[in-house]
């Protein structure tokens, strides 16, 4: 089976550098991922917080992309759509496909920031019916050409959307999915469900429920399953490479597990955590904190040497019977580093797993 390998590009400018070198090496490493064969770009969405990311707006930058490559596939990880309005995301899903020539991918999902939902005035427990009535809207709006919307959160009179989307019915979607809710969702569209910071053996039981779920649901899946997104880091031996990403990565855990900590007054107070119950009980970072080479030994992380990592992306492939996994290497290294190890990455890790 030959897998697709995806780069992740966040952005965040804590020990990378200021917003403007981040934002070209954000260019530059989209252009080098195409140079390397990397299958497509995704660039998130986050607010508020240069730790965490700098692109608040995945689609404006996915713009710039599309001009400076040509191949490979362009995609946000994620649109929040509790965010933003239906029109909007419409109308710029179908520019993004028009300026690709077809290559944008819609990632989509409900967030799980507590802090940037408080900004933006949106309750996180209204997330799940505003990310379903907004995903409808949007697709019927690509398939149809108008989008009207009469729901209980968002109305919409009768509009017409222009330009049209290239790629037909509609650009694919992917999901970020967490909960057993979301992951049966993912499965009953036929959707491939993006996963961070689950566990190969937690990652098992999200594919057994995938595909029950789309049992249940009457789906024969095409697309769907589990797609994992994992930092990665390699080097020439296991020994540098854990020397070279342990401080970047146990930072970026340790931020992360208090960025998105649903129990954690102060980010997203308790009336707002209902949706939210799976990921409060199931984030392994928040209550219990893994050592690096604990993280690798659960799947979490991709780091080593080009011969551990091979195995690494071997035991992905098994455990979540996976076609596709996004890489991130911008939590893992310095902007020095990443141009080195993606290199690595696609000539000693990626090469092996593809067209087998």
């Amino acid at each position: 089976m030959s897998v697709e390998f995806s780069v992740f590009l966040i952005g965040p400018t804590k020990g990378q550098a200021n917003e403007a070198a981040v934002q070209k090496a954000i260019l530059r490493e989209a252009k080098l991922a195409e140079e390397l064969g990397f299958d497509c770009i995704w660039l998130a969405e986050h607010h508020f917080d240069a730790n965490f990311s700098t692109i608040p707006s995945p689609n404006l930058l996915l713009a710039a992309i599309s001009q400076v490559t040509e191949r490979i596939k362009i995609g946000n990880a994620i649109n929040v759509l509790p965010f933003h309005h239906p029109l909007r995301i419409a109308e710029e899903g179908a520019m993004l496909d028009l300026l690709s020539n077809g290559r944008f991918q819609w990632g989509i999902g409900r967030g799980i920031t507590g802090h940037e939902f408080d900004s933006f005035g949106v309750s996180a427990s209204d997330s799940r019916k505003l990310f379903n009535e907004i995903h409808d809207a949007v697709i019927d709006a690509w398939q149809t050409g108008q989008m009207t919307v009469d729901g209980e959160m968002i109305t919409v009179p009768r509009t017409d959307i222009v330009p049209s989307v290239v790629q037909r019915p509609h650009p694919p979607v992917w999901v970020t999915a967490q909960s057993p809710d979301s992951v049966a969702w993912c499965a009953q569209h036929d959707y491939p469900a993006m996963q961070i910071g689950e566990t190969l053996d937690r990652g098992r039981e999200q594919l057994a429920h995938y595909r029950s779920s789309a049992v249940d649901a009457g789906v024969a899946t095409k697309r769907g399953g589990i797609v994992p997104s994992r930092q990665v880091f390699v080097a020439a031996t296991d020994a540098e490479a854990i020397e070279g990403s342990a401080e970047r990565l146990q930072m970026f855990w340790d931020h992360a597990a208090r960025t998105t900590a649903p129990d954690h007054k102060s980010i997203m107070p308790e009336q707002q955590t209902r949706g939210y119950e799976y990921w409060q009980r199931a984030n392994p970072h928040q209550h219990k904190p893994l050592t690096l080479e604990q993280k690798a030994e659960a799947g979490l992380v991709l780091v080593g040497s080009p011969e551990t990592v091979v195995r690494q992306v071997a035991a992905q492939i098994e455990a979540l019977d996976t076609s596709h996994i996004i890489c991130d290497f911008w939590r893992s290294t310095s902007m020095e580093n990443r141009e080195a190890t993606m290199r690595l990455f696609a000539e000693e890790v990626m090469a092996k797993f593809k067209n087998n």
